[in-house]
This record gives structure tokens, C-alpha cells and sequence, in this order.
């Protein structure tokens, strides 16, 4: 990733996106979302409840709150753009990134540029959550047989290789943070 350049078409790049879900209006675009090979996508989710995992692993049950209709597993609102450069911008506040919240209400938005300490606790933050559903979401994608497998860890390097392998959102990821 270079920094204070514009990126180039077909020069590598990551941009995340954690989602409240894939539900309702978000349904029709996640696809769209999802086809760019750089877009790294989590949302809000809980585990699947396995055939045979209580008895097995003693597989915890996750249930949601039930205290907001609207707002399920997330409510951050910000945005981190370059966030490991020497020029980061962090965009935060009590403002929802849509037209009413922007122009209608009585909302606040900091805009923080060029503090790299702001965007390293922000960028810290974003990544515990988006790692922390991200596994949800790969987890439950899985059937319950690639799930039992996935619990356990590979007795071997097998795992290393999309670290390692040209075009690779692992590779991308492996060197942004490196």
C-alpha cells in the first residue's frame, strides 16, 4: 500500500466494511459489496447452533438482547481512512453516515486528520470487532461437518499459504499490516 497516492486500478488495496447485517437494505447490495476482491466484509451476527454441540463442546447459546429493533450488534460510527499512513483521517461522532442524520438532525462529526495515535486506538477497536464477527460469519457459513474440523488447528503449514500467495486477500493483509 503506498501512501499519498491515489491507488492505481489493479494495484493492490483493502478496504473492510463491518456491517450492522446483510438484512433488509443491506440484502441487494452486500453482493455488489462482496465481488470487489479487496472489500474485506463482516456483520453482525451469532454462532450457529450446531447439531450435537451442546453435548460435544458444550456449545454456548447466544441470544440478542431484544432491547433495540434497529440496532442489533453495532453502532460504532466511524470512519478510518488511511489509517497507517502518515496522513490518516479518522471521522467520528454521534452521526449516522446517512442524508437525515447529516442534514436534518442535531448530530455532531469530528473529523481527525493527521493524528496517528487518534487512528491507531480507532483502528485497533475496528479490527477486535471485525475479526470478531468476521470468524462468526466464516464459521457459520461452514456446514457442521467443515465446522467440527475447523476447531481444530492444522498439524502442518498448510494454513500459511494464502499468506504467501499472489492476489490473496491474506497476502494483501499480511503485508498492510507488516
Amino acid at each position: 500500500m503506498k501512501t499519498g497516492k491515489p491507488v492505481s486500478h489493479g494495484e493492490p488495496y483493502l478496504r473492510y466494511l463491518l456491517l450492522e447485517g446483510i438484512t433488509g437494505l443491506m440484502r441487494p447490495k452486500y453482493p455488489l459489496m462482496a465481488e470487489c476482491p479487496q472489500n474485506r466484509i463482516a456483520w453482525g451476527d451469532i454462532l450457529k447452533i450446531r447439531a450435537g454441540g451442546e453435548d460435544k463442546h458444550k456449545q454456548f447459546i447466544e441470544t440478542l438482547s431484544g432491547l433495540n429493533d434497529h440496532v442489533n450488534y453495532l453502532h460504532t460510527k466511524y470512519m478510518l481512512i488511511d489509517p497507517l499512513s502518515d496522513d490518516p483521517v479518522v471521522i467520528t461522532g454521534s452521526a449516522n453516515f446517512s442524508e437525515a442524520s447529516t442534514v436534518n438532525n442535531d448530530e455532531n462529526m469530528l473529523i481527525i486528520r493527521g493524528n496517528k495515535r487518534v487512528a491507531d486506538i480507532y483502528l485497533g477497536e475496528f479490527m477486535r470487532l471485525f475479526n470478531h464477527f468476521h470468524e462468526r460469519n466464516v464459521l457459520n457459513k461452514r456446514s457442521d461437518e467443515e465446522a467440527e474440523q475447523a476447531i481444530w488447528l492444522s498439524p502442518d503449514d498448510s494454513w500459511t499459504k494464502p499468506y504467501y500467495t499472489d492476489g490473496a486477500q491474506e497476502q494483501s493483509e499480511r503485508l498492510l499490516f507488516s
